[in-house]
């Protein structure tokens, strides 16, 4: 094959390389729900438990307190529910110092998001709900457990007209600026399901108002319930690469 006929040949195979992962990637985070999440006025008593989490920033131990926010599958500008049974119930932790860094972030949003991730702030864990006493919130499985991290952008991002559809209601507006990172974490050594697919939480400004509304829980933490009564954030499937 002559030197030009290799070099094109090499450079095909370099694109069909690109292809199928990217290809992949979007497999990957089309198995993870667009979450919308809620403020939560927790209804039961709460004692704080201290757990190992390790995500790819690391192992660190924290002190998990109370429910303070729950995250339902939502459908995002028309995108599919791909797990309907599977929320995540939030809770704020105490974490050990972090060391910041710069990720990369891309998501619907953003191709090449550059933010600083300052602290940890949440663990997220798969959770099922029930609307009504005396119905067993539901198992979740096909979700891993995600550390959320608070977050700085290093540029301003254009807002994003959005409608969220989820079990709460329809609502319009726009998503705003990142929030939160939330990397895949294991809990005391659990396994993970999908290690690449993070989430990226948006603040939002949406309308109409969300009516107050009392749920029942199950997770890995046993049975809660609280009062949903705010829209906080949206949350989007995101892949991450460290600066």
């Amino acid at each position: 094959m002559p030197h030009t006929g290799r070099l094109l040949f090499g450079f095909i195979l370099a694109l069909a390389g690109l292809a199928a992962a990217g290809v992949a990637v979007a497999g990957q985070l089309a198995t993870v729900n667009h979450f919308q999440c809620y403020r939560v006025d927790p209804g039961s008593p709460w004692k704080a438990v201290t757990l190992a989490l390790t995500t790819q920033f690391g192992t660190e131990k924290a002190a998990v307190n109370q429910l303070a926010f729950l995250c339902a599958p939502a459908r995002k500008n028309g995108s599919a529910v791909v797990n309907p049974q599977a929320h995540l119930a939030c809770y704020p932790i105490k974490a050990q110092p972090f060391t910041t860094r710069t990720v990369l972030i891309t998501n619907q949003f953003e191709s090449s998001g550059t933010m600083t991730v300052v602290a940890p702030a949440t663990l997220c864990v798969p959770t099922g709900k029930s609307p009504a006493a005396g119905v067993a919130p539901p198992q979740v499985k096909g979700l891993d457990n995600y550390e959320c991290f608070t977050v700085k952008p290093q540029s301003q991002i254009p807002t994003h007209p959005i409608t969220v559809i989820d079990q709460f209601g329809q609502a319009g507006g726009s998503a705003l600026q990142p929030l939160s990172l939330c990397a895949p974490a294991q809990i005391n050594g659990s396994p993970l399901l999908n290690s690449t697919t993070h989430l990226v939480c948006y603040g939002v400004k949406l309308g109409p108002a969300v009516k107050a509304k009392h749920v029942w829980l199950r997770n890995r933490f046993g049975l809660e319930q609280g009062t949903v009564f705010a829209r906080q954030s949206l949350c989007v499937p995101s892949t991450k690469k460290l600066g």
